[in-house]
């Protein structure tokens, strides 16, 4: 039995101790009951923003347009408060609102994956319950910081513990989030091909540790078809990444509309219109790696889709100067994807 108990015990376990705060009992049986999901998870994936206000706080209204833009972009699932949600900048009041407004807004249309990864096993475990009472397709977790040792020490049997501690407690499959350059530990293809052979729902990866299509590779040869791999890390090696074997891309992309075209190109066999989406779109993924999430934030208020690009502080925000050339490059991209793969930009209505 793992640190949280039993699977048998997770609702009474859930119903003690969630943080403190209520659980919306009625909310989460009704969408729970609405939400199977019995093939695999893949496809693209868009990992969710936390939209602000001018004040910083949360911009409900913003937030319930970008589900929409999302959902009209023909992405195939949802990821909330993984690290592009500012996570661990959010309040647990806060993370509960995106919970409640995101099955709200589309719990039981699309498979929503919850970040719940903390550093305490326990938190984590807590987290996870409460996310699968919800009705989430999935949970996402990466190995917690803590663990992290020097170089070349890989601390496997301490990670392979916490993940198990995590899978004893609930139904639901695990996404291994494998992101090093977070300060993360580095996780090797044989750790996680065990994670996938020894906990029975650790049944996918977002794989972000680069070189992506050499390690997925890698642990495709350990794990094979069985454990399910999503691309990731801004879509910067997302074509080489589905040639290697992944099943999708699960990553926080503000022209969703281009990850859906390249990816339904590849699946369809129309390999040259997926590299030619794929290469139209890379200066942009340039700018989200070398600038962060403030692009994505950026480029949705350029579309409408949310009010302002403002930051938890103490993230960094773009100057001025960035912001005119971000919009340069995004006038570039789009008007070179219509031109070589018919596919128009997805704008949205302005936020009410």
């Amino acid at each position: 039995m793992g640190l949280l108990g039993s699977k048998r015990s997770r609702s009474t376990l859930l119903h003690r101790t969630h943080g403190g705060l209520p659980i919306h009992r009625e909310l989460n049986t009704n969408l729970h009951s609405k939400l199977t999901v019995s093939e695999s998870l893949a496809g693209p994936f868009v990992v969710t923003v936390t939209p602000l206000d001018g004040k910083r706080n949360q911009d409900e209204d913003s937030y319930r347009n970008l589900i929409e833009y999302y959902s009209r972009a023909g992405v195939k699932g949802l990821t909330i408060l993984g690290e592009s949600a500012e996570r661990d900048l959010l309040s647990e009041a806060e993370r509960q609102r995106i919970l409640t407004m995101t099955f709200e807004s589309i719990g039981g249309k699309l498979p929503i994956v919850v970040g719940t990864g903390n550093e305490d096993p326990q938190l984590t475990g807590q987290s996870s319950i409460s996310a699968q009472d919800l009705g989430a397709a999935a949970v996402m977790i990466p190995p917690p910081r803590r663990l992290k040792t020097g170089p070349g020490v890989l601390n496997e049997d301490a990670i392979f513990d916490y993940f198990s501690s995590v899978g004893d407690a609930i139904e639901i499959p695990i996404v291994i989030q494998d992101f090093p350059q977070t300060d993360r530990p580095k996780m090797s293809p044989a750790l996680i091909g065990r994670l996938n052979r020894e906990i029975s729902n650790a049944k996918y990866l977002k794989l972000e540790d680069p070189p992506t299509p050499l390690k997925l590779t890698r642990i495709h040869e350990i794990a094979g078809d069985r454990l399910k791999i999503f691309s990731a890390l801004y879509g910067r090696d997302s074509f080489w990444d589905l040639v290697h074997g992944a099943v999708g891309i699960m990553t926080s992309s503000p022209t969703p509309e281009y990850l859906v075209a390249m990816h339904d190109a590849y699946v369809s066999g129309d390999r040259s219109k997926a590299f030619d989406i794929y290469l139209n779109t890379l200066p942009l993924i340039y700018y989200c790696s070398e600038l962060g999430l403030a692009v994505r934030k950026e480029i949705l208020v350029k579309r409408g889709v949310i009010r302002t690009s403002n930051m938890k502080l103490p993230e960094k925000e773009l100057a001025d100067s960035q912001k005119k050339e971000l919009a340069d490059v995004l006038d570039w991209v789009e008007r070179a994807v219509l031109s070589s793969s018919g596919v128009a930009p997805l704008n949205s209505l302005r936020v009410p």
